[in-house]
């Protein structure tokens, strides 16, 4: 059971699906915490732990946020990495416009 609410980011993951009219894999943030096991079947599930770690190497997102000093308390550290990792995954080159869309959340 989870927290039930979401807010904090910690449990934060990227699902990847295909989407059938366009063939083009799409990408998306969820809270793990709220995403019923159900709603996962044939989607791929990608958390902070998979796109790198410290015995492995860090993903570039991770690496700038730790040597920019991005982070407080750290509780919202995985979802910041997961939100900006989704944003450039589905766009390479974003623009300070959708960078704040997509970090400001959807609450």
């Amino acid at each position: 059971m989870g927290c039930g609410e979401g807010g904090c980011g910690a449990c934060t993951v990227m699902v990847s699906k295909l989407e059938s009219r366009t063939q083009k894999i799409r990408h998306f943030t969820v809270n793990a915490c709220l995403a019923p096991i159900g709603t996962m079947h044939g989607l791929a599930v990608t958390t902070v732990e998979g796109i790198g770690s410290t015995k492995s190497r860090l993903h570039p997102v991770q690496e700038r946020l730790a040597k920019a000093h991005g982070s407080q308390c750290g509780f919202c550290t995985p979802g910041f990495v997961m939100s900006m990792y989704t944003l450039l995954r589905n766009n390479p080159e974003p623009t300070m416009e959708e960078i704040e869309e997509n970090l400001v959340g959807k609450y």
